[in-house]
C-alpha cells in the first residue's frame, strides 16, 4: 500500500440478523501482544461491511522510513456471544518517496521516430520500482525499473520542441521527485505524409469546432497508426487564422490539409462556403509538430473572395485537396470541389493551382455523379493522397450520398484542365452506409495499409474510423469500424 490512509473491510453476519459489533486489531507483522498499532470497535448491520480506517500518520509512525508489514484480524459480537478471531490478514505499507531520477537529453532525434532515453536511479533515497513519464503533456505511461532502479523510456516525439518529464515511483506507487528534459527534434528530411500534422508519420484527424460536440477551434487528434486516434484533441486554432484572432475564427469553415505553401510540413487551408466570408479563405502555414498555428505575417496567404467562382458566379460549397490531379506539377496541390445553384445546377470542379500559394484557376469538369446524374449537391466528397505505383502520389476521393447511403471511391484521379475530362478507377465501397446521418468526413490511410479509409465525426463527437479492405470494381468492400469519442477535457 502506498503512503495514504488504508481501509480494512470485514463482513460480519448473524443467522438472526440485526446489528453486530466488529473488533479490529492491527499490529506490526509477527509482533506480540505489545506491538498493537491500532484497534477499535465498529457497528454494522448483519451481512454488511465494517470499514476500519487506518490513518496515514499512524502507519507512518509505526513504519518509520521503511516498507513495513502489518497483520490484522477481526472478531464479531452480538452482545449475546462473541466469535473467535479471524485468520490473520496481512498488508505492507510503503511510506517512502524516492528522490529525483537522472535523465539525459537525447543527442539526436527525428520527428516521428522512436527514441530510447535512459533513466537512472536517484542519488539519494530508496531505489524506485518504476517511473511515470509524460511527453508534451500527453497521457502519462509507466515503465518498471530493474533492481538498480534503472529503466529505459521509449517515446516517439514529433518534430520541434519536446518536453519529457519522468517521476520516480516507490514500491507502493508513491510519487517521488520529477526530472524534466527539453530537447529539439529535427523534422524528417522528406515531406510529411498526407494529413500528418504532428510529424510522427501517421495521418491525424483535424476537426472544426463550434459543432460536433466540440467548442470553437481547430481540434487536432493524433492518429495512432492502427485506425484510431489517441489522447484528447488539442486546439491548434487557438490563435485564429489572422493576427489577433481566436478559436472562434474557424466557426462555419471547412478546413483541409496539404502542402499548400510548398514546404515539407502539412499546412491548413481554411474556406468559408457560407456566411459573411462566403467564397473566401486563407492558407495558414503548418508547424509540422502539432503545435498551434501561428498566423503571423508571412505565414498566411489569402484566398480572395470571388477567385473560386464558377462561370455562373457560384462559390464552391465543398473543397478538398486534389494533389497534382491537373498534372501541371506546380509543386502546390490542386483543389477539387462542388459548386452550383438551383437554377444552373451543380457540377464537380477542378481548381488548378498556380505557382504561388492560395492562387487557383476554376475549371468545370464533365464528370457525372456515381449514380449517372448531375445531382452533385446530393454528394459529399473527401480526399486523401496515397503513394502511386512507380513513385509520386495519387489522389483518392470518397463520394457519399447521404440520402441513399451510397458510398463510392474514385481512385487515381486525373483531370484535363483544357477539356474538363476526369478519369479515375471507380470502386463501389458500400450501400446503405450511414443513410441520413449528419457526419463530417475526413479521408486518410488511417492504418497504413495503402488503402484509403474514412474518418467520420457525428454531431455528438463520436469518431468512427471506417477501415476498408478488398476493394473491387464490382462488389462492396469489407468494412471494419473503430469507434472513439473526441473529448476536449
Amino acid at each position: 500500500m502506498g503512503d495514504t490512509d488504508v481501509s480494512l473491510y470485514a463482513q460480519a453476519s448473524s443467522a438472526e440478523g440485526g446489528t453486530l459489533d466488529v473488533d479490529f486489531q492491527v499490529s506490526t507483522r509477527g509482533g506480540g501482544p505489545g506491538d498493537t498499532v491500532a484497534e477499535g470497535r465498529l457497528s454494522t448491520a448483519s451481512g454488511q461491511d465494517a470499514v476500519f480506517v487506518l490513518r496515514r500518520e499512524k502507519l507512518e509512525a509505526a513504519a518509520g522510513d521503511a516498507v513495513t508489514g502489518f497483520d490484522w484480524k477481526v472478531r464479531a459480537t452480538d452482545l449475546a456471544g462473541t466469535s473467535d478471531w479471524s485468520a490473520v490478514c496481512h498488508f505492507s505499507f510503503d511510506p517512502t518517496h524516492p528522490g529525483t531520477p537522472v535523465i539525459s537529453e537525447p543527442l539526436s532525434t527525428t520527428g516521428g521516430q522512436p527514441v530510447n532515453i535512459a533513466v537512472g536511479a536517484p542519488t539519494t533515497g530508496p531505489v524506485p520500482s518504476g517511473y511515470l513519464y509524460q511527453l508534451n503533456g500527453r497521457a502519462p505511461a509507466r515503465v518498471s525499473a530493474d533492481a538498480t532502479g534503472s529503466a529505459t523510456v521509449t517515446v516517439t516525439p514529433p518534430a520541434g520542441t519536446n518536453v519529457l518529464s519522468v517521476t520516480s515511483l516507490s514500491a507502493g506507487g508513491n510519487y517521488g521527485g520529477t526530472a524534466t528534459v527539453v530537447f529539439i527534434t529535427a523534422r524528417p528530411a522528406s515531406a510529411q505524409a498526407d494529413g500528418d500534422l504532428t510529424g510522427d508519420g501517421r495521418p491525424d484527424l483535424l476537426t472544426v469546432g463550434g459543432r460536433d460536440g466540440l467548442p470553437s477551434g481547430l481540434w487536432l487528434a493524433a492518429g495512432d497508426g492502427a485506425g484510431g486516434v489517441s489522447g484528447s484533441p488539442s486546439d491548434i486554432g487557438v490563435r485564429g487564422y489572422a493576427i489577433g484572432g481566436s478559436s472562434s475564427d474557424f466557426d462555419g469553415s471547412t478546413v483541409i490539409t496539404g502542402h499548400f505553401t510548398g514546404g515539407a510540413q502539412q499546412d491548413v487551408l481554411v474556406y468559408f462556403p457560407t456566411g459573411p466570408r462566403a467564397g473566401m479563405g486563407v492558407v495558414v502555414q503548418g508547424n509540422g509538430d502539432g503545435s498551434p498555428l501561428d498566423p503571423v505575417s508571412g505565414n498566411t496567404f489569402n484566398i480572395m473572395g470571388g477567385s473560386l467562382q464558377d462561370v455562373y458566379g457560384d462559390n464552391p460549397v465543398q473543397l478538398a485537396n486534389a494533389g497534382n490531379v491537373s498534372g501541371r506539377g506546380t509543386g502546390l496541390p490542386d483543389l477539387i470541389g462542388i459548386s452550383g445553384d438551383s437554377v444552373n445546377g451543380y457540377a464537380l470542379n477542378l481548381y488548378a493551382s498556380g505557382f504561388m500559394s492560395a492562387l487557383y484557376f476554376p475549371v468545370a469538369l464533365t464528370a457525372d455523379t456515381p449514380d449517372g446524374t448531375k445531382d452533385w449537391d446530393d454528394w459529399t466528397i473527401a480526399t486523401t493522397q496515397l503513394p502511386a505505383t512507380g513513385g509520386g502520389s495519387r489522389t483518392a476521393m470518397f463520394l457519399w450520398n447521404r440520402s441513399t447511403g451510397e458510398l463510392d471511391l474514385w481512385d487515381g484521379l486525373a483531370a484535363d484542365p483544357e477539356t474538363g475530362e476526369l478519369t479515375y478507377t471507380a470502386r463501389p465501397v458500400a450501400t446503405g452506409w450511414n443513410t441520413g446521418a449528419a457526419l463530417s468526413l475526413r479521408a486518410a490511410d488511417a492504418n497504413a495499409d495503402g488503402t484509403p479509409d474514412l474518418w467520420t465525426v457525428s454531431t455528438d463527437g463520436t469518431v468512427t474510423t471506417n477501415l476498408f479492405t478488398d476493394l473491387s470494381g464490382t462488389a462492396p468492400a469489407t468494412l471494419t469500424r473503430v469507434t472513439g469519442t473526441l473529448t476536449t477535457g
